[in-house]
Order: structure tokens, then C-alpha cells, then sequence
């Protein structure tokens, strides 16, 4: 008979092969429900267990490089356009309707070199819709995006405008990830 002894030492790498499959499912599962991610390529680098916190790597590839040889905007705006919805969605349930309504980007920079975007909705603010949509049966949020290059320095700013309501029973929604 063998005795395995685990310690914590070894336990620190199996911890971090686990978070990395836990990313790959994530990523592959993200890539097969939202067509632009599977065609643009970004990957999720870090995900919250409540999905409130997101850390994304935005390639710059054939796929996203413009005319002139710098990142394309349209796939920059693309590829954090989905971002708060996801996360507010994902954490107010399906009795929920959450869509963009405005957007505005502005580009600060050009950029041939790797994105990263980093987004947090606090709980505080899930509790505060919940609570709007209560009383008033819908509300809107505004939240800024910053896309920086690898040195931190910022490429775009995004503004977002989210709606977000409660749903009727006769309204359901049926398709989500």
C-alpha cells in the first residue's frame, strides 16, 4: 500500500491547473455562444466565481488589424461591447431584461499591440437595481470602459449606457448563455 502525501507546497500548482481549465471552459464556452469572440480571438484571462469581475486580452492579429496596420476600432468596440451585460445579467437571473442603449468611444491612441480591459460591477450595485427595479420597474447605469495597451496606457475610453428592467411573465426570454 502506498501513501500519497499532498502537501501544501504541490497543492499550489494543482490549484492554478484548475483555475486555467476552469478559464479554458469559460473561454470555449464564450467562443461558441458570441460569434465575434470566436472570429476576433480575445480570451478571458481572469473571471470572478460571481462573474462581476473580468480581465480580458484583446489580440492584435490579421483579424483585427485595420487598413493601416493598427488595431481595427469597430473590433475594439466589438470586443467590449457585451461586457457589463454579461455580468449584470448573469447575476440578476432571467426574471431580468438588460440591454445596451447608448454607446460612445472615444480613441485616444493607436495601437498594434495586445488590448486588456478590465471591468467590475460591485455588489452594492446589483443590490441597488434590484432594489430600483422594485420600485420603479427599471433603471439605467452608466459604466466606462478603459482599453489599455501591455504598458498601461490607455487606448480607448467606452461608455456604456445600460438598460435594465424587470420582466413581465408574458414577456420571457428565452434564449440565453
Amino acid at each position: 500500500m502506498y501513501l500519497i502525501y499532498f502537501s501544501t507546497f504541490e497543492a499550489i500548482p494543482f490549484k492554478r491547473i484548475l483555475e486555467k481549465w476552469k478559464l479554458f471552459r469559460f473561454n470555449r464556452m464564450i467562443r461558441k455562444k458570441w460569434p465575434v469572440y470566436h472570429r476576433l480571438g480575445p480570451r478571458f484571462e481572469f473571471v470572478s466565481e460571481d462573474l462581476l469581475k473580468l480581465k480580458i486580452r484583446f489580440p492584435f492579429n490579421n483579424k483585427t488589424k485595420g487598413y493601416n496596420g493598427l488595431h481595427f476600432g469597430g473590433a475594439i468596440y466589438a470586443f467590449v461591447d457585451p461586457l457589463y451585460v454579461y455580468s449584470i445579467s448573469e447575476n440578476l437571473g432571467s426574471e431580468y431584461l438588460v440591454l445596451d442603449t447608448k454607446a460612445e468611444i472615444d480613441f485616444l491612441k493607436a495601437s498594434n499591440q495586445d488590448l486588456v480591459v478590465e471591468t467590475e460591477v460591485f455588489p452594492e450595485d446589483i443590490k441597488s437595481i434590484r432594489e430600483e427595479c422594485r420600485t420603479k420597474k427599471k433603471t439605467t447605469r452608466i459604466y466606462f470602459i478603459e482599453v489599455l495597451d501591455p504598458n498601461g496606457q490607455k487606448i480607448a475610453i467606452v461608455k456604456k449606457t445600460i438598460y435594465i428592467r424587470k420582466l413581465n411573465l408574458s414577456f420571457p426570454i428565452t434564449s440565453r448563455l
